[in-house]
């Protein structure tokens, strides 16, 4: 994948769905949401979902973050916001 690196997480909604068998999701959904029991980089998911093209897997990806199944957060943001210390008074 290229671009900025990023870091999924599951969503509540996501979670239901993945823990529902009458869900309906597609053996990949189910597999990408169970990869992500806690947040997981995008080279991580990849690593787990070895056999797909990572452009498919990438594709997936977009598709759960739409049904709000897994949110997105670029990994160079996530450690810009942690790295903010608050200011002395």
């Amino acid at each position: 994948m290229d671009g900025p690196k990023r870091e999924y997480r599951r969503t509540e909604t996501g979670r239901k769905a993945w823990q529902s068998r009458n869900s309906g999701l597609p053996a990949a959904y189910r597999k990408i949401l169970g990869l992500l029991k806690n947040a997981a980089s995008a080279d991580a998911i990849l690593a787990g979902m070895r056999g797909h093209p990572d452009k498919q897997v990438q594709d997936w990806l977009d598709e759960l973050e739409t049904l709000c199944f897994v949110d997105c957060v670029p990994l160079a943001a996530r450690a810009a916001s942690s790295s903010r210390l608050p200011r002395a008074a």
